[in-house]
């Protein structure tokens, strides 16, 4: 099948997202107000997801070796990063880092009510388990709008439930909570690159008034404060059912309306180099840019008085930084080749124990 441009496009501005959320991090940012109850970075984690369903349901094999071959780099390059970040922190502070190796357990890091020391790893285990899932339940299956439908329920419910219980971030990192995104990319996978149309603004301009009215200071409905999920102003108790199951539908509202905007926006903008580039390099970017953050923001906080300057500055050298970071690495580290022999030597070992467990059942 023919590269789709959308996919650069989705990836290249879901990981823009990322980092300009985790600079911008104020929740009366008007980049955060307009994507209340959730963070607007949350989004570029929707846009990954919505492509992983959109892609998957184009594979052809159902060979556990697609789990593999996705899994491999994310994992590969995970753990690189987790050790060079243990070896510097043990160096300068006496502190190895251990959170950033739960994501490696088979995602154990999801049933923790925080993140890893380096926030964003928590996805790992997360990607594994959208992997997983595909795998065990939406392969070879023709997708439909009952199942986006079933899929909206049990993420509302699991949400909402976990929301109640104060595990906020454990709702946040667990599969449910991405499971309507992923559906509905597998739902939409026979839509592909098209051309704008006359329907298409107008429904641009429909979704930028809902943002600006969403944005507006007469929006009392969300409070602004709490983290990874904002609060319902005016509750006295938000961990209540009702609360919790009112905050877990407008999450997934926001998810969806944003998600597919993007989505039908993005597919009618043609294929740039640039756009690629920045895209090919997202995954190093997702997982260095936070620790990059962290090391230089002093350093621009204090050499430019005005916030904003401070924060655009640091935003374009952590992105376009991160992602030259990712060409040297990519260049340096033959990856086809180490995804081929770490795949033979797992057939050689699981393999062998399939036969083996095979045998001893026969007799």
């Amino acid at each position: 099948m023919q590269r789709q441009a959308f996919i650069d496009w989705m990836k290249a501005t879901g990981m823009f997202a990322i980092v300009v959320g985790h600079i911008i991090g104020s929740p009366y940012h008007i980049f955060n107000l307009v994507s209340q109850p959730i963070y607007t970075k949350q989004l570029g984690v929707c846009f990954f997801i919505f492509i992983m369903g959109w892609s998957l349901a184009h594979e052809k094999s159902n060979s556990f070796q697609v789990v593999f071959k996705r899994a491999f780099p994310i994992y590969f390059y995970g753990a690189l990063f987790a050790i060079l970040m243990s070896a510097y922190n043990y160096y300068n502070v006496g502190n190895l880092n251990e959170s950033n190796y739960l994501p490696f357990f088979l995602g154990a890091n999801v049933l923790f009510n925080f993140f890893p020391a380096n926030p964003t790893t928590w996805y790992i285990g997360t990607y594994l388990h959208v992997l997983l899932f595909w795998f065990l339940f939406m392969r070879n299956r023709q997708i439909g709008l009952g199942h986006v439908g079933i899929a909206i329920i049990i993420e509302i419910v699991v949400r909402a439930s976990l929301i109640y219980q104060d595990l906020d971030f454990v709702a946040y990192m667990t599969l449910p909570n991405w499971l309507t995104i992923f559906v509905l990319g597998s739902y939409l996978h026979q839509k592909k690159d098209t051309s704008f149309t006359l329907s298409t603004v107008l429904m641009l301009v429909a979704w930028a008034a809902l943002l600006a009215l969403w944005a507006s200071p007469l929006n009392n409905l969300i409070a602004p404060k709490s983290f990874p999920f904002r609060e319902i102003s005016n509750v006295e108790n938000l961990h209540t059912w009702g609360p919790s199951f009112a905050r877990s539908v407008l999450i997934s509202f926001i998810y969806i309306l944003n998600t597919i905007v993007f989505f039908e926006l993005l597919r009618r903008v043609p294929y740039n180099k640039v756009v690629g580039f920045f895209a090919r390099n997202s995954l190093i970017t997702f997982i260095v840019h936070m620790p990059l953050i962290y090391a230089t923001n002093k350093f621009f906080y204090n050499t430019f008085e005005t916030e904003w300057v401070a924060q655009w500055l640091m935003i374009a050298f952590i992105f376009i930084g991160c992602a030259l970071i990712s060409e040297v690495f990519n260049k340096i580290i033959n990856l086809s080749y180490l995804q081929t022999k770490a795949w033979s030597i797992w057939t050689l070992i699981f393999g062998r124990f399939i036969k083996e467990t095979a045998n001893q059942n026969k007799n």
